[in-house]
């Protein structure tokens, strides 16, 4: 049954939302031979629990086991199917086993069948890229890339045990994606170097990085953030997405680049409990003209919570509206270096349009 089980409490308005069609702030160029891809991202998705929580009624195992695969996003399904790709960050792994556990604060594991939930719920890419891939050690991560591969989803990021990119091709068009955890960056610069330019000699026509960086539950973002976003912006990607800091931040736009500093938890397993409940999801719509050349992209910010309730995570998101809605603007206002648009009822929060470097 693909029902989150607080859609009692979502306004009827927030219908609107699933009728949504991507669209531009700025009208000024004409889309009459162009061609449009929207990306949407959501944050870190941690699909299962720690071992000492797995049994208990109220976590996520428990959850997806009572209602089903399709429950964990499906108060926000109908967005992310009316896209043309939707990528998360996937912190934790897909395991059957409680060996190999990595000495550390927390462990996130999830069995190999859980897998099925990325497909169902529209999700098409996952970024490996994070502090938890590695938390079983090497079984653990391979063992995730396999059930990934099993259920059809691709997985990116630059790791030790599991190194790759991800390429998504529509009507010849190329978008290029390539991940990396900051710690993993600053000793490994060729390795990421490598991998971009390996999107490149694939011919994409426009480059996206992903970074896991930041401190966490801080809401604005750190200079090791902006170093990395750097980083990514010299070598040629248009778009940078961040996450592990837990809560939503900024954006910046500069150089022909738009970068979300931390899209926030989406769901996440890792804690019943909750420190923070607003999310987003970030939609760009990419442009190309009709011979493929990248345009530019724009930004609609969608507002969201992370649970379907305030006081308990039911691991369930929807979007938001009203007062709600806005105050997410308020929080990604403050760590963001120009005024954003503001957010519209059914629609989201659309930017301005972002042109291409010359």
């Amino acid at each position: 049954m693909r029902l989150c089980k607080a859609t009692a409490l979502i306004p009827a308005f927030l219908c609107l939302f699933f009728s949504f069609v991507p669209a531009s702030a700025d009208n000024s160029f004409s889309l009459s031979e162009e061609k449009q891809i929207v990306v949407t991202f959501v944050g870190d998705c941690t699909l299962g629990s720690e071992e000492r929580e797995r049994k208990n009624a109220t976590s996520l195992d428990s959850y997806v086991n009572n209602y089903g695969y399709d429950y964990l996003f499906s108060g926000v399904y109908d967005i992310l199917s009316h896209d043309d790709l939707t990528v998360a960050n996937l912190e934790g792994v897909f395991y059957n086993s409680e060996y190999n556990k990595v000495a550390k604060t927390y462990n996130f594991r999830a069995p190999t069948e859980f897998a099925q939930i990325l497909p169902l719920s529209s999700i098409e890419a996952v970024s490996l890229a994070n502090n938890h891939t590695e938390d079983y050690g090497a079984p653990g991560i391979r063992s995730t890339v396999a059930a990934l591969d099993e259920v059809g989803v691709p997985w990116f990021g630059t790791t030790e045990y599991a190194d790759d990119v991800f390429v998504y091709e529509k009507d010849g068009i190329r978008i290029g994606f390539v991940a990396v955890y900051a710690t993993y960056w600053y000793n490994h610069i060729d390795r990421l170097s490598a991998d971009i330019q390996a999107l490149k000699d694939r011919g994409c026509n426009v480059l996206v990085g992903v970074m896991h960086a930041g401190t966490e539950y801080d809401y604005a973002h750190d200079s090791g953030q902006q170093k990395l976003a750097d980083f990514f912006i010299r070598n040629g990607c248009s778009v940078v997405i961040g996450h592990h800091p837990h809560v939503i931040q900024g954006v910046y736009v500069y150089n022909g680049a738009t970068v979300v500093w931390s899209l926030g938890n989406f769901v996440f397993g890792g804690n019943k409990a909750m420190r923070a409940l607003y999310t987003m999801l970030a939609q760009f719509t990419f442009s190309f003209d009709g011979d493929g050349t990248y345009l530019g992209h724009t930004l609609n910010i969608i507002p969201a919570q992370y649970s379907g309730f305030a006081d308990f995570n039911n691991y369930c998101p929807i979007p938001v509206d009203g007062e709600d809605a806005d105050t997410v603007i308020g929080m990604i206002q403050r760590d963001s270096n120009f005024t954003l648009n503001p957010y519209v009822s059914g629609v989201g929060a659309i930017q301005e349009f972002v042109p291409a470097e010359p």
